[in-house]
């Protein structure tokens, strides 16, 4: 299985990859135990049920709080139980089931007893808008089981239905567990401390590009994920994500979400790969990642890290790193050659890879294709740096200076200019740039130069495309 690590500013955050027992242990309780957890489980899936109908998106509001407060262990059953409900959805019929996670090479099953199994089939019914229509849902009298908030959430299912959406529950379902990742802290377990099958996620706190504690937090993104796995677009007649724009759309948001709070994620942006291949901000993020696991501080954090047993951390060396995000920049330019922050990204990467000259010429072309002051900023520090590294030390005063006059009060291009200086033996250049620099007013909050948060630049739109996402689910289906 699969896992991520994750921090907060000025923390740093990447991925493991897991490998632990999952196996149930069904064998070791007794019948009496067992009966009290399945039935612990599908109180939860009703509540679950209920809180994707009662969520506004992009709301800290009282579903997000309910499923917020359920521990790893409990969202882990969760992501079981909703794997089986969705099946069920489009087939009631269904009486065996077994599930594989992400990374786990086969499938397991998942046993209920008939009086579980037909309480299942009853809220699949529900969640499908089928009580009334379906034929094996009638024969249940799904109905006459059904309270209230369950009857009217199969009415709105219903004429979503109507309405040409086959995929309310799924879509909204990954919009309410989307939000209790990114509302609320996680509760921690110690890694292990489950064994029931299903998707894990450890988490490991660092500061100061050094590893911490490591814990087991809940897996909201691998249950969303999931989730919307099963989404049939209009006019298909099985699972086809790669084909929905809200899904696209959904990726895009969240990956963008994470990296702006340096959460990064890499079988998240895995997946979306894998569903949109070619989707050119996908492609850009994922290299975006890349560029950042190569940065000295995730290099410091993975070199000092003790993992337990069967966990380890999915980043390689800084090279290794910065050669994937070369590839992935250069896909997204091919999926969108109109990307200037991706050239210019792909230039610093090929300049931190020492091909200076190629680095050159690609930070050329990306300041010339945009007018943006921060990524004109950005493209020229890294030329500057280039030009330095081929010994065009005119140039590369030239580009430094470029880049002072886009951000006057920005530290970095004087510092660069003042090393430039004494490289050259002009010892007085070298103090003035330094001294204009200690003249500029401090200010604690002050984000004067930009390279400070480079590595979230990318992020810049993020709320913008949040509610992008988000807005269409705020008007009611049925109005």
């Amino acid at each position: 299985m699969n896992s991520c690590l994750r921090s907060r500013l000025p923390r740093v955050s990447l991925c493991l990859a897991v490998v632990l027992a999952a196996t149930p242990c069904a064998a070791t309780q007794n019948a009496s135990v067992q009966q009290q957890n399945m039935d612990a489980r599908l109180v939860r899936v009703v509540q679950w049920l209920k809180a994707v109908v009662q969520h506004e998106p992009g709301a800290a509001d009282d579903a997000v709080a309910l499923v917020g407060s359920w521990t790893p262990s409990q969202v882990q059953t969760l992501w079981l139980d909703t794997n089986v409900i969705v099946q069920l959805m489009r087939n009631p019929g269904q009486v065996s089931f077994s599930v594989r996670s992400e990374g786990q090479r086969s499938a397991q099953s998942i046993p209920y007893s008939p009086m579980q199994l037909r309480k299942m089939k009853g809220l699949a019914c529900a969640a499908a808008g089928i009580v009334l229509t379906d034929r094996r849902c009638v024969e249940m009298k799904v109905a006459n089981e059904l309270d209230l908030e369950l009857r009217r959430l199969a009415e709105r299912v219903e004429a979503a239905r109507r309405h040409g959406d086959e995929n309310f529950i799924l879509r909204r379902g990954a919009l309410l567990h989307a939000d209790v990742a990114m509302f609320i802290p996680s509760v921690v377990e110690p890694v292990g401390s489950t064994t029931a099958p299903g998707p894990q996620r450890v988490r490991m706190q660092t500061a100061d590009g050094l590893g911490l504690d490591v814990g087991q937090v809940a897996t909201h993104w691998e249950l969303a994920r999931m989730l919307l796995d099963h989404v049939k677009p209009p006019g298909a007649d099985r699972p086809a994500p790669g084909r929905d724009p809200m899904v696209r759309l959904w990726y895009r948001a969240t990956a963008m979400w994470m990296q702006s709070r340096e959460d990064h994620d890499t079988n998240h942006l895995d997946r979306a790969r894998a569903i949109f291949p070619d989707d050119p901000d996908i492609l850009f993020l994922s290299a975006c990642q890349h560029e950042t696991y190569a940065s000295p501080q995730i290099q410091s954090a993975v070199r000092s890290a003790v993992m337990p047993t069967g966990v380890h951390i999915a980043v390689g060396t800084d090279r290794a790193e910065l050669r994937q995000a070369e590839t992935l920049f250069r896909r997204a330019l091919a999926a969108n050659p109109s990307m200037p922050e991706a050239q210019l990204r792909l230039g610093r990467a090929l300049s931190l890879l020492d091909r200076h000259a190629d680095a050159a010429a690609v930070l050329r072309e990306a300041i010339a294709a945009t007018d943006e002051a921060l990524l004109r900023y950005y493209g020229q520090l890294f030329l500057g740096a280039a030009e330095e590294a081929l010994g065009q030390l005119d140039s590369a005063a030239a580009a430094y200076s470029a880049a002072e006059a886009l951000y006057p009060a920005a530290q970095s291009p004087r510092i660069a200019l003042s090393a430039l200086a004494r490289r050259r033996g002009d010892r007085s250049v070298a103090l003035r740039e330094m001294q204009q620099l200690f003249d500029v007013p401090f200010e604690p909050e002050d984000n004067a130069d930009p390279w400070w948060t480079y590595h979230l630049a990318q992020t810049r739109t993020v709320d913008d495309v949040l509610e992008q996402l988000r807005r269409p689910f705020r008007v009611p289906v049925d109005r």
